[in-house]
């Protein structure tokens, strides 16, 4: 069987897109779809059932932080990883909601929660150009 195209993945896995458990399990067929289905899983990571703490959400959003506060998350044991895209780019949706709770992840002193906001909102400001939905239903 000959190999699809790039462009004909997409297609398909647009057609799929409310299908999570069928986009989840494409990431691990090949780089090519893996590289296909990322854009489309991060157009709006905060609609999957995720369990945060156990997820790499976290790590992967903090990764983007400057060195010196990867620097102190580390001293609270809270380690980043390498990223393999950059995911953030994707991102169409942002949810304040889900992203508090995932700032209150590795934060436990208010102080630092607030600080780890506005670095947090400050990157996605920076790295998700084509903002389209802003979720801030049951903030506060």
């Amino acid at each position: 069987m000959s190999k699809l195209n790039q462009d004909i993945l997409f297609l398909i896995f647009e057609e799929l897109q409310n299908n999570s458990k069928f986009l989840f399990s494409c990431l691990m067929v090949n780089r090519i779809w893996c590289e296909t289905v990322i854009p489309i899983l991060w157009r709006n990571p905060w609609c999957y059932s995720i369990n945060y703490k156990k997820n790499s959400l976290y790590s992967i959003i903090t990764s983007y932080l400057s060195d010196d506060i990867k620097e102190l998350l580390t001293k609270r044991g809270i380690l980043g990883q390498s990223l393999a895209f950059d995911y953030l780019s994707f991102c169409r949706n942002i949810n304040i909601k889900v992203i508090d709770d995932i700032i209150s992840i590795g934060s436990l002193l208010e102080y630092d929660r607030f600080f780890l906001q506005e670095e947090i909102y400050d990157i996605f400001v920076k790295k998700c150009p084509e903002i389209k939905y802003l979720n801030i239903c049951g903030t506060y």
